[in-house]
Formats: C-alpha cells, structure tokens, sequence
C-alpha cells in the first residue's frame, strides 16, 4: 500500500463492538453490505478538486450499491422508506430564509448499483433528474449549528412516495441508542472525491471512528480524508467488524474550519446524532404529511426505528 499510516488504519477499522449487537439485535436488522478497504495516496490531489465536478457526483452508494443516499441539490440526503430523505436544515437557507418549512424546487437523484441514477422527482426513470420538482421540506432550524441541523424532506403531494425507488433502495432506518468516543464508522458524500475513492464517477466514502460524543451530536476529525460542503446531510452508517450497516445513527452537518469548502487534514468536524428526541420530532413531521410513525422493529430493539 502506497501510504503506511491509512494502511494501518484499514486492518484496525473493525473497532470496538456495537451496543445493540452485544444485546443481541436479530441478524435481520444488519443488513450487512460488504466493502472492501483500498490504498490510499493523500498526494494525488483527487481532494483538491474543485467542486462542480463530475468526480463528486453520486453513482453507488458502496463499490457494490446504494445504501440510501441521494443527491439532493448541492447536498447529500439519505432516503429512510420510500416517502421521507434526512438532510441538513441549512442546505436550504437560501431557499427558505428564515422559515422553517416549506415547498423547494429541487433535483433528487438516487444511485443505484452499477452507477445507474434514477430520478426520485419525476422522470427520467434511469438516469439523473433533468428539472427542478416542488418538495415539501420540514426542518428544525435556520443555520448551522450542528445540534439542531435537521432537515426532513417529503413529496409535495401529501402521503405520497418518491418515484423510481423501491424499500430495498433505501436506509433500514436509524439507530438512537449510545455511541462511544470510538465508534467506528462510514460516511457516504457527494463533496470532492476522496483519495482512496471508489474511483471517477463513484460516490466517495470515508471510514473513521468518533472522536467526541454528545447529546445531541458529535465530533470527528479528517485524517485522509475530507468532509466537505456538498457533504451536508450525508448519512453516517454504524460498522460492525469494519462493515458498514445500513443503519445511519447521524448526518453531516458543518466544519469547525473556515472558508475552505472542504475540511482539511485533521481538522475537526461536526455530525447531528439521530437520538429519541430526533425520532420523535420525525415522527411529528411525518404526522403532518399523513405518514404512518416509525417504529421500532420489535420490542427487544428499542434503539432502532423502522419508518414505512
């Protein structure tokens, strides 16, 4: 491998077991999708690459397939069922000033395996989005503070789901329960392309681990890899034995850097947790779009939330 520390880091991803796996969450829950971990050369400028190009556009979700993440705009988004994507609330500052919901004209386009887009807002079925649609858009706040930076993004038509997606394209759901400092993790992304990257044309990923754990968010750092603005709402996925679940516990929300539109090496940056509070505030969001709540899977994972 071309570079010793990124390397080391790779044989080490598996980390510390997960909560809900000790208590003993049925093997259904996992939904494992497997991915491999590749050499890296920090030096070969693909995280310098402006943005804009089509380097950072999404086209898999994993070197095999989607796991639930969409381009929404100049953002990423993870869609949870067929009728509701998770975001970042400030990616639609411009589009909503001050208030805190409603209709945005946008593009969403959901990456298939193989690099095969479909359009989740109208037509064209088997490729990206060629017009903005009207999407109805609840959130929690105006700006960036990573605590409260929630989006929930619906169809404009009340109740309805988004089109050229099925329930198996989407996230199971997302896990509430307790992280550790350690937590390892998978981040998918639309922002520059990544240097161990999943190659020209393929969503990038990142594998690290959590640094500081809040209440309602928390704290990771670059490394080799970067984090950057079009990242915002980009699902963090729970990893068990350096596996990605397709679990998401939190979105990206913004940087502790400024000015530069990606994170640089080391620098810090900041994740909004996915906690009861949250599953609860989804749940009133849904309510107001005629959509059933989610829920959890059975009585024995109370952490996790299903949403139809």
């Amino acid at each position: 491998m071309s570079n010793n520390k990124y390397s080391k880091r790779c044989l080490e991803m598996g980390g510390p077991g997960l909560a809900w796996i000790r208590m003993g969450a049925t093997s259904a829950l996992l939904a494992l999708a497997a991915v491999g971990c590749s050499a890296a050369d920090p030096g070969d400028d693909f995280s310098d690459e402006p943005l804009g190009t089509d380097a950072q556009e999404v086209r898999a979700g994993t070197p095999g397939g989607g796991v639930g993440t969409v381009q929404i705009g100049g953002c990423t988004g993870t869609l949870i069922g067929v009728h509701m994507i998770l975001t970042a609330a400030h990616c639609f500052d411009d589009d909503l000033g001050s208030a805190l919901s409603g209709t945005v004209f946008t593009k969403i386009s959901y990456a298939h395996a193989g690099g095969t887009w479909s359009c989740m807002t109208g037509a064209p079925a088997n490729d990206k989005c060629d017009m903005d649609r009207g999407v109805f858009v609840h959130r929690y706040q105006q700006g960036w503070d990573a605590k409260y930076d929630l989006a929930v993004v619906f169809t404009n038509q009340m109740g309805d789901s988004f089109r050229n997606v099925t329930a198996s394209d989407a996230a199971d759901g997302f896990y509430t329960g307790s992280l550790s400092p350690a937590e390892p993790y998978r981040l998918y992304g639309r922002g520059y392309n990544h240097p161990d990257g999943t190659g020209n044309g393929v969503m990038r990923y990142m594998d690290d681990s959590l640094n500081w754990v809040g209440e309602r968010h928390f704290v990771t750092d670059a490394g080799y890899d970067r984090v950057c603005s079009g990242d915002s709402g980009s699902p963090y996925f729970l990893k068990s034995g350096g596996i990605p679940t397709k679990w998401t516990f939190g979105i990206h929300s913004n940087r502790d850097d400024s000015g530069d539109a990606c994170a640089a090496e080391g620098d810090k940056f900041r994740g909004m947790r996915l906690t009861p509070f949250r599953a609860s505030q989804i749940n009133d969001y849904r309510a107001d779009r005629g959509l059933p709540s989610c829920v959890h899977p059975s009585s024995s994972s109370p952490d996790f939330w299903v949403c139809q």
